[in-house]
């Protein structure tokens, strides 16, 4: 259960990162791993070490839900070490929601600007290129229905 103490924290900073993200392009490290301490010592006070085992395993997941998308280049790497903050705060169950959100809006976020740019249609057609070169390259293989001569 995440503690309102936590939650206040969590806000602050994610609206913190937010701001220096849309103005500097990155989330600095100081305010990642503030926050990632931060919860590690919320959940410990008042969880115990039921509590710091908890954020240990929410950094753990977080992290290891991005990592694929950094090492590809998808995103920066304060994005990942942000989400693995967040699972300080929140744990590892609510981290996998906060991810799934997150792909979600981003998603939607990502078709409206390629919609607002114009790659939309450029994008569908390549697609439609595809699957039509995959229905076209398909070829069902059925028994033949003939008995062999006697």
């Amino acid at each position: 259960m995440v503690s309102v103490v936590g939650l206040i924290g969590l806000a602050i900073s994610l609206i913190l990162a937010a701001i220096t993200d849309v103005r500097e392009g990155r989330v600095p490290n100081w305010l990642t791993f503030s926050l990632a301490g931060f919860g590690i010592a919320v959940n410990t006070i008042y969880q115990g070490w039921g509590g710091f085992l908890g954020s240990i395993e929410g950094i753990a997941l977080g992290i290891l839900c991005l990592i694929f998308f950094y090492i590809k280049g998808g995103m920066g790497a304060g994005d990942v070490k942000l989400l693995g903050a967040i699972g300080a705060v929140m744990g590892p169950h609510l981290v996998v929601y906060v991810f799934g959100f997150a792909a979600i809006f981003g998603g939607l976020y990502s078709l409206a600007m390629l919609f607002a740019q114009g790659g939309l249609q450029y994008t569908w057609d390549r697609l439609v290129l595809l699957l039509n070169t995959l229905r076209c390259s398909y070829q069902v293989l059925t028994p033949q229905s003939h008995q062999p001569k006697e």
